[in-house]
């Protein structure tokens, strides 16, 4: 989906300016055909201003987040912005821009097209199964996700935010010690200023290893409960466990952004919770087969020859059924 801040400036500022007008009150037969005529002349047209007229929806919606948007992002020599009665066009709930403040509610809209954390609202990152994406935030920060992954980012003057759903991830953070990088992740908070470190969320336990520099990992009910973890520390949570439990970093523990993942005597239905973020065919451990203890490397190239490994290496026969590969004992 093309995104407003992959469009052109020049084109982001007309989009602006048409989804002002259109929601004002004045807005005439003649203004539609003229829109409706630049709408036609390029699709970039319609995908800008279909997430221009969201964005003042949402201004309108939000009016603590409008007066933020208007004091950051509007120059002081532009007119000021008039709110009058509300008007509905459309289904929709709008405020009546006055003349004299067009320009600048385009201006406001055009501003938060590029840079939407003006709304200090979270921006979603999701990769499907099968999927790596490496996501450069705006303070320089970088997020490589696995495949499978869901996290959102909310970028504060205060604070630097991350909320993990089930997702597998590798931070490397920009230093900045007047706004910490935190990670919200289960039941846990790791906080940092600057360092490395991968993130592994399954259904009900957290792991956390570090690569470069210190974090801490803390309970989020009870912040006292926490943990220091050092360059080649790693620390694993489970949900119902109050206890954080401290290890030397797993070989490897990103191995994934290289296509290989190394394991130690662990249970095989670990092994196929980080094959089913590599590829897209779902793998089932059926009839005790996910109790299986593993210990080796996997090179993550097609699915096929993956799977014929894990049948040499472990007592495990696959077989292909309702759309998934299933594995059982031999």
């Amino acid at each position: 989906m093309t995104r407003a801040r992959d469009l052109p400036s020049s084109v982001i500022d007309q989009a602006s300016a048409w989804a002002v007008r259109m929601a004002g009150e004045a807005a005439s037969e003649a203004d539609y055909l003229a829109l409706e005529a630049w709408l036609a002349q390029s699709p970039l047209h319609a995908a800008a201003f279909t997430e221009a007229e969201g964005l003042l929806a949402a201004l309108d919606e939000d009016r603590a987040a409008l007066d933020a948007a208007v004091v950051r992002s509007v120059p002081t020599s532009l007119p000021g912005l008039s709110r009058g009665p509300a008007t509905k066009r459309g289904g929709a709930r709008l405020w009546r821009w006055a003349g004299g403040g067009l320009a600048a509610a385009a201006a406001v809209v055009a501003a938060i097209a590029v840079a939407p954390s003006l709304l200090d609202r979270p921006e979603v990152f999701v990769t499907a199964p099968g999927e790596q994406r490496t996501v450069i935030l705006a303070d320089g920060s970088t997020i490589a996700m696995n495949g499978a992954s869901r996290l959102s980012v909310r970028l504060t003057s205060g604070e630097r935010l991350v909320e993990m759903g089930p997702a597998e991830a590798a931070f490397d953070v920009a230093r900045d010690p007047e706004r910490p990088f935190r990670v919200i992740v289960g039941e846990s908070r790791v906080e940092v200023l600057g360092t490395a470190f991968a993130i592994r969320r399954d259904d009900a336990t957290t792991r956390v290893a570090v690569s470069r520099g210190v974090v801490r990992v803390s309970d989020l009910q009870n912040p006292a409960r926490n943990v220091r973890l050092t360059r080649g520390q790693a620390v694993a949570r489970a949900d119902d466990d109050d206890a954080l439990h401290v290890t030397a970093a797993p070989q490897d523990a990103a191995g994934w952004r290289t296509g290989r993942l190394v394991y130690e005597d662990r249970p095989l239905s670990e092994v196929i919770a980080d094959l089913n973020r590599a590829y897209r065919t779902p793998i089932r451990a059926v009839d005790g087969a996910g109790d299986v203890r593993f210990t080796g490397v996997l090179v993550l190239d097609d699915q096929p020859a993956t799977v014929r490994r894990l049948e040499t290496f472990v007592p495990v026969v696959a077989a292909r059924t309702d759309g998934a590969i299933e594995l059982r004992p031999r």
